[in-house]
């Protein structure tokens, strides 16, 4: 889990980046307002919604215990990693079912889960806060998380219409999101090299 000081480039490099499509929003922030929202992300404290906080003490503790058990027993660790994937697959399904996908806004992007790359059609303050929430497809889960602005670079050529390349970092994101779009990122690198093989 990342703290409030913004991720250094050695931290950014030591996540896997993709290429990929997602739904997102991106909100600028007043730095109080980043603060505010980004600890609140962190510490899932009510603001951040009740079930948000249940579900990151009950993960913390149960990635602790599957630690505990791989020491003496890693079939066992195996298989209840393996119950967690399913669990979070169903939750992710039933979440997607009260908040339909429209993959026609999905924008390409390049992706960590130390932050994002993308084009867009709005110029955005270098160090700047903002909001981003994301919705990974074809899942539907939705990452929630304060960035920090790298850059936002006027590109010669536009893309469809954007013609700034945004780059951010994200600065607090709890860690049951960090752990989601490592996942995420390592499932479609993974993704990736099966289908150039077959190539």
């Amino acid at each position: 889990m990342m703290n409030e000081t913004t991720a250094t480039g050695a931290d950014r490099r030591a996540f896997f980046r993709i290429n990929d499509r997602l739904v997102l929003s991106l909100i600028p922030l007043t730095e109080a307002e980043a603060e505010h929202i980004g600890q609140s992300i962190i510490d899932a404290t009510p603001e951040a919604g009740q079930l948000t906080q249940q579900l990151s003490t009950i993960q913390k503790s149960f990635n602790h215990l599957t630690d505990q058990i791989g020491h003496t027993d890693r079939d066992i660790a195996r298989a209840l990693r393996m119950l967690d994937d399913k669990v979070n697959l169903l939750a992710q399904n039933v979440q997607l079912l009260h908040t339909p996908l429209n993959p026609e806004t999905a924008n390409e992007v390049n992706l960590s889960a130390g932050g994002l790359a993308l084009m867009t059609d709005t110029v955005f303050q270098a160090r700047s806060p903002l909001e981003i929430r994301m919705q990974l497809l074809p899942g539907g889960l939705h990452i929630r998380a304060i960035a920090k602005v790298i850059g936002c670079d006027q590109m010669i050529e536009s893309t469809e219409g954007k013609s700034f390349y945004l780059r951010v970092a994200f600065t607090h994101m709890s860690e049951t999101d960090r752990n989601i779009l490592v996942k995420h990122t390592l499932n479609r690198q993974a993704e990736e090299l099966r289908n150039s093989k077959q190539a």
